[in-house]
């Protein structure tokens, strides 16, 4: 059993961003991510986001650097790899189990219950419906990451982490922890 990275190449967030799979096992995967301090929310399904500054960490948690084909290749094999055109179903089948375990109705355009995966991000203002918004929380009491292009939308996060509060009260949590968007 083996992790890869590939070079990263995808900008975002002022940096460039790599993906990271296992030839075997979620696993193995999520463990040496762990081992080299990738946040668990830069999970993506199938494989974990990676920052370039994140380099010098992977290597020294075992991962082997690999091409992209390679890495693609080796992900195909692996019998993990959830394929582009599937992404948005199993999207929705995280989202909806999640909406379920929380109590949670109408479910939401995205969700992620936990610090395990990440929400879709907000599209920009010119692609988002008024209202839209994205939130997210890492700590419980914590304070939380709400990102909308209007009023409404900031205001429809605060309401919805308020009810997210009740109902993670409600299972004997402290208050919500995940992400979740709204569109």
């Amino acid at each position: 059993m083996t992790v890869y990275a590939d070079t990263p190449r995808w900008p975002r967030h002022g940096t460039v961003w790599g993906h990271l799979v296992s030839d075997s096992s979620l696993e193995e995967l999520h463990e040496t991510a762990a081992r080299a301090g990738l946040p668990p929310r830069s999970f993506d399904l199938d494989h974990y986001d990676w920052p370039e500054q994140a380099r010098d960490r992977l290597v020294g948690a075992g991962v082997r650097m690999i091409g992209d084909g390679e890495l693609t290749r080796i992900l195909i094999a692996s019998g993990l790899r959830v394929p582009l055109r599937d992404r948005p179903a199993a999207r929705a089948r995280r989202t909806a189990e999640h909406a379920a375990a929380l109590g949670l109705e109408p479910v939401p355009t995205d969700l992620v219950v936990g610090l395990l995966g990440h929400a879709d991000p907000l599209p920009l203002a010119s692609g988002a419906p008024p209202g839209a918004f994205r939130l997210g929380r890492e700590e419980p009491v914590g304070p939380a990451r709400i990102e909308a292009h209007d009023d409404a939308g900031r205001r429809a996060a605060e309401h919805l982490l308020a009810h997210l509060d009740q109902l993670a009260r409600a299972r004997g949590e402290a208050g919500f922890v995940g992400q979740l968007l709204q569109l």
